[in-house]
């Protein structure tokens, strides 16, 4: 049985993609769930396929919003805090708007902090953050100059928030995904004009990752079987970052 069965889970922005990949391992591990979007609509696919999972609807890039998130736990403990919210325009240094500096900022690392900020409270010794980052931290390909800082970002939080919260006996890890077939997915290669066949002969392992695939590092830094796992990296690439 799964160290996260009977336990509450909360997963910020898990009605779609990597989020909703969690959200499914998760419930097949046995936790009970809190899950955010930002619209009741994108929860309605959620529920209808599992009523017993408390969904919020929350912005998490707005901190106020996720005073929902506290109100839904009613108090009780949270095992493992799965920070996913994330995304953005793509940005150009020479062209892109304050604005979208902002949103891409917002999105990323803002919707990050603040999300371990209003459930701290209710992480107890032992309970474990994943922030979901990503290998564009990593790089610095064109058209998306503010996500790939922002995300190099949020590896950095999981190494600070790791040392701030290590006196409480909390974890704090990153999974860093590489090309995963997601709807987001879809949106970076139709703006920087590439396929997916573009794209596989760079992936060692020989084909683009499912949502599943990095579902199942994240449920692993949030469970107790990585136990002695703190302020590090996974990265879920297909060794694309490593050849």
């Amino acid at each position: 049985m799964s160290s996260l069965a009977g336990r509450l889970c909360a997963v910020t922005g898990g009605t779609r993609g990597i989020g909703r990949a969690v959200v499914e391992r998760l419930l097949d591990d046995g936790a009970e769930l809190i899950v955010t979007a930002r619209s009741t609509a994108s929860g309605a696919d959620l529920l209808a396929a599992h009523p017993d999972v408390t969904f919020v609807v929350a912005d998490a890039s707005k901190p106020t919003e996720l005073n929902r998130v506290v109100d839904a736990a009613n108090g009780r403990p949270i095992q493992a805090v799965i920070a996913n919210v994330g995304g953005g325009p793509a940005t150009w240094v020479a062209t892109s708007p304050e604005e979208d500096f902002d949103e891409v900022m917002a999105l990323n690392v803002k919707s990050a902090f603040f999300t371990v900020q209003k459930l701290l409270p209710l992480l107890q010794r032992g309970s474990a953050v994943v922030l979901v980052s990503s290998i564009a931290g990593l790089g610095g390909d064109p058209g998306a100059i503010v996500y790939n800082a922002s995300k190099a970002a949020v590896r950095s939080l999981a190494r600070s928030m790791t040392a701030e919260l290590s006196d409480r006996g909390i974890r704090v890890n990153a999974v860093s995904p590489g090309p995963t077939s997601t709807e987001g997915f879809d949106g970076y290669i139709a703006d920087h004009n590439v396929t997916r066949e573009d794209i596989v002969p760079q992936l060692p392992v020989g084909h683009i990752g499912q949502p599943s695939e990095v579902a199942a590092a994240v449920v692993f830094l949030a469970s107790d079987e990585s136990s002695y796992i703190a302020g590090a990296e996974l990265v879920v690439d297909g060794g694309m970052s490593q050849v």
